[in-house]
């Protein structure tokens, strides 16, 4: 059962600047310290359209188990996490692991 951790990054205070520094600085810099993850997909969040969104962007990073993300997080995976949160100028990103219902 493949298990995602899901970064969601709040609105940033510049978001041209956000966009920039996740494409050209976080992506370049975490994807390597995601050891044993298989894909990291980037979504962009645009609605509800009664109200505004609560994030900007969710980062859905896939492992192949609960227990490969948790070796992950448990050792280059943190440095990865600490370093989206640096980038996150609209506060710090809220971080949720998830598996999929099978």
């Amino acid at each position: 059962m493949s298990a995602h951790l899901l970064i969601m990054y709040p609105h940033p205070k510049n978001v041209k600047e956000f966009d920039r520094a996740y494409r050209e600085e976080h992506l370049p810099y975490a994807g390597p310290r995601l050891t044993g993850a298989t894909s990291v997909e980037t979504k962009r969040v645009v609605g509800p359209a009664f109200a505004p969104p609560p994030y900007h962007l969710i980062s859905d990073v896939t492992f192949p188990s609960i227990e490969v993300l948790a070796a992950t997080a448990g050792s280059t995976g943190k440095e990865a996490l600490d370093h989206a949160a640096s980038i996150s100028t609209g506060g710090a990103p809220t971080v949720l692991v998830i598996t999929d219902d099978k």
